[in-house]
C-alpha cells in the first residue's frame, strides 16, 4: 500500500471573494490538522510519506493553487476528474469539463452553407508526475460559493483595521473550528504507476479546512 505524505501550509491565506469599486470581501482558510513540527519554515503533519499535498489559497484570481509531490520511485497519476471539493457538502470540480473552440468560420459561395475550420482545447484532467517530482496547478474557483453561504451583510460594525500593512475601513468575523460557518474539504485521487504506468494501486487524499476568518473591506485599491 502506498503511503501518504500529508504537507498542510498553515499560515492564513487570503483569497479574494469579489472586488468592485468600493468594497471587496476577503477570507482566510485554516487547515483542521495541528503542526507535530516544522520543515524548512513551514508547519506539517507527516504520515510515513510518499506523496505530498500542499493548497494555497491567496491566488488574485481566487483559484486554489494546488501543489503535489512524488516522493516515490514510481510515478504517479492524479486523476482530477475523480477528484473535488466540498463546501459544507456542495461538491466542486477541480475541473469545470468545458472545452475551448478555437478557428473561424467562413461562407461557401452566396448560399447559406458555412464551414468551421479551428480545434477543440481541452483542460488537463490527468497529472503525470513522475518520481522524485512535483506539480502545480490552480484548480476551482470557490469565491461565489463563499459568498452564497455568507450572504451580503456581515454583522459588526465598520472600524479601521490594520490590513496588508495600512489602516482600511473593514468589518471582520473570525471563527475556530467549533464556530466557522463554513467547512471545506479536499479529495485528490491518484494511483502509483507500475514501469508500465499501469496503476497498481489507487488511493484517495481528503484533507480539511474551515473559513477562519472573513473581512469585508472598503477603500482598498490592490
Amino acid at each position: 500500500m502506498a503511503n501518504i505524505f500529508k504537507k498542510f501550509l498553515l499560515i492564513v491565506f487570503i483569497l479574494p471573494i469579489l472586488l468592485s469599486c468600493t468594497t471587496h470581501y476577503l477570507a482566510s482558510w485554516q487547515n483542521e490538522e495541528r503542526p507535530d513540527g516544522t520543515i524548512d519554515g513551514r508547519d506539517y503533519t507527516e504520515e510515513n510519506g510518499t506523496v505530498g499535498i500542499s493548497h494555497a489559497f491567496n491566488s488574485q484570481n481566487g483559484r486554489i493553487l494546488i501543489r503535489i509531490e512524488n516522493y516515490a520511485d514510481k510515478p504517479i497519476l492524479v486523476d482530477l476528474t475523480k477528484s473535488a471539493l466540498t463546501i459544507n457538502g456542495n461538491t466542486i470540480g477541480f475541473i469545470d469539463g468545458k472545452a475551448t473552440i478555437y478557428g473561424s468560420i467562413s461562407n461557401l459561395g452566396t448560399g447559406t452553407i458555412s464551414g468551421f475550420d479551428g480545434e477543440i482545447s481541452e483542460k488537463t484532467n490527468t497529472l503525470y508526475i513522475p518520481p522524485q517530482a512535483f506539480v502545480e496547478n490552480e484548480f476551482a474557483d470557490i469565491r461565489a460559493e463563499t459568498r452564497n453561504i455568507m450572504g451580503e451583510d456581515l454583522e459588526g460594525n465598520w472600524s479601521y483595521n490594520s490590513l496588508f500593512n495600512k489602516e482600511l475601513k473593514a468589518k471582520m468575523a473570525f471563527y475556530d473550528r467549533e464556530s466557522t460557518p463554513i467547512t471545506l474539504k479536499s479529495y485528490l485521487n491518484y494511483s502509483m504507476l507500475d514501469t508500465d504506468n499501469q496503476p497498481v494501486k489507487t488511493e484517495v487524499i481528503n484533507q480539511n479546512f474551515y473559513l477562519a476568518s472573513f473581512f469585508k473591506v472598503r477603500e482598498l485599491t490592490q
